[in-house]
């Protein structure tokens, strides 16, 4: 499973890293290991929305159910997470990034981590 890690550098600016997530096939299709998660956030009939630099509110999963989200970095590269994709909201602290909800009425789920959790096992 790909997921998009955002997170903030040494130079205290939003960088990108992309890292796979170990599956393994379960006979219903593939499955990651159970990851820990201290909650959750649903948002839905979200507006179309252009962010300028800001904080991840928490570490978290950020899935689009229905719709698109384009997100910039420091350095002013762009991705765009797709519907059913997860971005790794992880830049806390430092510049922050830009944030473009591309699709109006879109919604999207929220998966809270803990504060020791470290993704850079999936390296």
């Amino acid at each position: 499973m790909k997921v998009l890690w955002m997170k903030t550098n040494q130079e205290n600016q939003t960088t990108f890293e992309d890292l796979q997530i170990p599956t393994t096939n379960e006979g219903r299709g593939d499955a990651t290991d159970l990851v820990p998660l201290t909650g959750v956030i649903f948002r839905t009939n979200q507006p179309f929305l252009a962010l300028d630099y800001h904080n991840a509110p928490r570490r978290q999963f950020v899935i689009p159910v229905g719709g698109d989200i384009e997100v910039e970095s420091g350095d002013g590269t762009q991705r765009t997470i797709k519907s059913g994709e997860a971005l790794l909201a992880d830049d806390v602290t430092g510049q922050g990034h830009k944030t473009n909800f591309l699709t109006p009425g879109a919604s999207t789920l929220m998966l809270a981590l803990p504060e020791g959790f470290d993704p850079s096992q999936w390296r």
